[in-house]
């Protein structure tokens, strides 16, 4: 039984920070402050693996921080949004299944970037204001 209450407050405490968290990045960004969103970018022609990183906007620039080991990824010039999907069943075997894939196309080919909900208006309007 106790088990379940510890499970139980470990569940919330997790719920509890990450929304929290979300709200905070959703108060810089309506402040017009720099953010930082989570994120996860693909070049399907140049590679197979996502990329984790971030994707810092805010004083009129978008710039792409990469995390962890992998390829080293920089977003394209000329990047722009032309479609919005949710991933298919091979592509959630490597990215959250309740995760958004944004398609972009730019000057060096197509990218996909994968961004959970919360975060999808964030990204959406950075790659609005970036064109």
């Amino acid at each position: 039984m106790i088990e379940i209450a510890v499970l139980l407050v470990g569940g919330c405490l997790g719920w509890w920070l990450v929304s929290r968290k979300v709200r905070q990045r959703a108060q810089d960004a309506a402040a017009g402050v720099a953010i930082k969103v989570p994120c996860m970018v693909r070049r399907p022609d140049q590679d197979r693996r996502w990329t984790r990183g971030r994707l810092v906007t805010g004083a009129g620039e978008t710039i792409w921080e990469r995390r962890g080991l992998g390829p080293v990824a920089s977003l394209p010039a000329g990047l722009r949004q032309v479609g919005m999907r949710k991933p298919s069943r091979g592509e959630a075997v490597r990215i959250n299944g309740r995760a958004w894939i944004i398609e972009c196309a730019s000057d060096d080919g197509a990218v996909l970037i994968g961004v959970m909900p919360p975060e999808l208006e964030h990204v959406s309007s950075a790659l609005r204001q970036a064109v």
